[in-house]
């Protein structure tokens, strides 16, 4: 059984999208580069997956938690 702050820890994960190292924002799904759409309401960036064909949606308050990938990425 995990404890209150495992569950903490594992809702904060940013698990939708990571930084490359050229310092776009990556698909985890896919692992291409998503297109800045826009902003909605000043609250959140919205991205399209040219590949996935889907919309990504990241709230301004999480952005400094996206993951960095490794040069393994």
């Amino acid at each position: 059984m995990s404890s209150d702050s495992d569950a903490a820890t594992t809702a904060t994960e940013v698990m939708t999208v990571y930084m490359a190292l050229d310092g776009g924002l990556h698909h985890t799904r896919c692992n291409q580069r998503l297109s800045l759409h826009g902003r909605r309401a000043g609250l959140e960036l919205d991205f399209y997956c040219l590949t996935c064909t889907e919309s990504v949606t990241i709230p301004f308050c999480v952005v400094d938690r996206i993951p960095v990938a490794d040069s393994a990425c």
